[in-house]
């Protein structure tokens, strides 16, 4: 009986740690709102976690490597709404791993070119949970890479 609540914890440790984790603060309730989305990858190098519903229009996403930061030149992060459609638009897909606390940062929005040739940022709105994908931050057998993603709504 104790071999097998044995099999069963470690199995569902390692599919929970498979997906990384996942820490959420928000500065406040009201617009503008700055939500912190601080990551620590699994060993195979990847995040999948869903956050808590995020409400309002992008207006910046900053990207900070955390400790130990990820090692590979970039890394890729998505954030999918409910339809499965990447909010950032592609614009996580290269974050650069300069070094532990680096940042850069991206104005989330889709291109679009008017009738006469005039290309405008259209804004992403959101209203409901996002799944934080990373993937390509490198692995390691002691310890999860970290990062930090800090999402402003207006």
């Amino acid at each position: 009986m104790k071999l097998l609540l044995c099999a069963v914890s470690l199995l569902c440790a390692g599919s929970l740690f498979a997906a990384g984790s996942l820490s959420e603060t928000r500065a406040s309730i009201e617009p503008p709102q700055k939500i912190t989305l601080a990551w620590t990858a699994a060993l195979n190098g990847t995040v999948a976690v869903t956050s808590q519903p995020v409400r309002g229009e992008l207006s910046r996403v900053v990207f900070y490597n955390g400790s130990p930061a990820p090692t590979n030149a970039t890394y890729a992060v998505t954030l999918k709404d409910a339809a499965g459609i990447d909010v950032l638009a592609g614009q996580g897909s290269a974050v650069a791993s300069n070094a532990i606390g680096s940042a850069s940062q991206v104005v989330p929005g889709i291109l679009v070119v008017s009738t006469i040739g005039t290309t405008n940022l259209v804004p992403i709105v959101v209203n409901g949970e996002l799944v934080l994908g990373v993937s390509g931050v490198g692995t390691n057998a002691t310890a999860g890479k970290q990062g930090t993603v800090i999402l402003y709504t207006k």
